[in-house]
């Protein structure tokens, strides 16, 4: 195989970086020995390459390793990089092989990543990072202490790099490969919460008979019911043994999701879209088996699927991811195609509000039907008259039995919107809507989930 096709999982990096900046250092050449700091701007230039590619290729890790050096130190840069990878290649072991992803690097603080002593000869303070490499590592300095939006250890931080990098651009593949790896954290969440509210119902007990699914039966509460019958192994029939049926109530549900302008705000390198999607699509798959509809809004409504007809939920799930690293006019062309003449962007979700009651008041024989609307309710200016008729479709419905949870964007908050915002939620309180915010997904599960149990 030659040089250039081999690949390398990003764990290479936890190998490759720390050897890399230690032989450097202690090779004679070398007068003003590199800071470990170069490893994080190592780091940070190997990232694109990764998310755009999904590996690391033989040239990416040689280039870098050159590119962060001093020009007097290159030629040498290059010869170690060449040698610790092919002395790895050729010890056929996988270097990086603790490292369970490239999350794991970019969640570690610098001195855990990149540690080293200093050589006898060398003064403190010495081996500083180039300034070439400052905005890189400040990229670092500038997400330590930001919000973390709880998918799992450094996505806060992947996030945020992704976004400044593919926002708006026409990197398709980079953005796919994002969307994939917070797809599988995110539908992690969705499976752990969708066993935590399964097992929360009381399972109701009934004899085994044929054709039930064995690993349903309750082997303590059937050793229990035999011991109290007094029977011998040899009596015990099928019939002894108990299977849980679960007592599970039919549930019909409506996703609402706001796409307006202010969702796209950025505030801390996050948006309202970032918290509403990375609540809702572990909440949609814990949910998938139920009758359910989604729907999104600005100006105009878009129905995704309606509550009575079957869709691909792997489908409406890619589209809901992409929106992270897309901009107001991504998400227009994706919708509509081209611009047209028709308002793009406003927030106006009478449609969706109608819809979602229509929809929802057409399955009242199923036990619980819920809407789900996720938005940063900035509905009106301070001051405006209010648009009474979206709090009066959320009245009725709370009347007719729908339950309203408005899943509510923390930046609604703050201080830029809290007074387009505070008299809103307020009017939805009123009209008996129940509200969860949107902070981490981990957090709104746990509230949602109190809330179904709570029917």
């Amino acid at each position: 195989m030659q040089l250039d096709e081999l690949r390398y999982p990003f764990s290479i990096a936890r190998f490759f970086i720390p050897e890399f900046i230690a032989r450097l250092r202690r090779n004679r050449e070398v007068v003003d020995k590199p800071s470990p700091r170069q490893g994080i701007a190592m780091s940070a230039l190997l990232l694109p390459a990764y998310l755009r590619q999904g590996f690391l290729s033989f040239g990416d890790l040689v280039r870098v390793a050159v590119s962060t050096s001093k020009v007097e130190n290159q030629n040498l840069a290059e010869r170690l990089a060449y040698e610790i990878l092919l002395e790895a290649d050729e010890s056929g072991e996988d270097p990086g092989a603790e490292a369970e992803d490239f999350l794991s690097l970019l969640s570690q603080k610098s001195d855990d990543l990149i540690s080293y002593v200093p050589t006898e000869t060398e003064k403190p303070g010495e081996g500083e990072p180039q300034a070439a490499y400052d905005s890189d590592v400040d990229i670092f300095k500038e997400l330590s202490g930001q919000p973390d939006i709880g998918v799992g250890p450094g996505d806060d931080e992947l996030l945020k790099v992704a976004v400044r990098k593919y926002k708006g651009r026409r990197d398709e593949l980079s953005r796919r490969r994002l969307a994939e790896y917070l797809k599988r954290k995110l539908l992690k969440l969705g499976r752990e919460f969708q066993q935590s509210t399964e097992a929360s119902r009381k399972p109701l007990l009934r004899p085994f008979e044929q054709g039930d699914d064995p690993d349903d039966i309750d082997e303590e509460r059937s050793l229990e019911n035999i011991f109290d019958q007094g029977k011998s192994m040899d009596e015990v029939s099928y019939r002894d043994f108990l299977i849980r049926k679960r007592n599970r109530k039919k549930k019909a549900i409506v996703f609402i999701l706001d796409i307006s302008n202010t969702m796209f705000y950025e505030l801390e390198g996050l948006t309202s879209i970032h918290y509403s999607v990375l609540s809702l699509v572990p909440l949609l798959w814990s949910l998938r088996q139920e009758k359910y509809g989604l729907i999104f809004y600005e100006s105009n409504s878009h129905i995704q699927k309606d509550l009575h007809e079957e869709g691909d939920i792997d489908t409406f799930i890619d589209n809901l991811l992409l929106l992270l690293t897309s901009t107001t006019g991504d998400v227009e062309r994706s919708i509509r195609g081209t611009r047209g003449a028709q308002t793009w962007g406003g927030t106006v979700p009478r449609m969706s509000l109608r819809w979602a009651m229509e929809q929802l008041e057409s399955s009242a024989e199923r036990g619980d039907r819920i809407c789900f609307y996720f938005s940063d309710f900035v509905l009106q200016d301070p001051g405006d008259d209010p648009q009474l008729e979206y709090f009066n479709i959320m009245e009725r419905m709370v009347g007719q039995g729908i339950h309203v949870v408005a899943c509510v964007s923390p930046l609604a908050s703050g201080k830029i919107f809290s007074p387009y915002t505070r008299e809103t939620l307020e009017r939805v309180r009123a009209a008996g809507g129940r509200i969860i915010e949107t902070v981490k997904p981990s957090e709104f599960l746990e509230e949602v989930q109190d809330f179904m149990e709570s029917l």
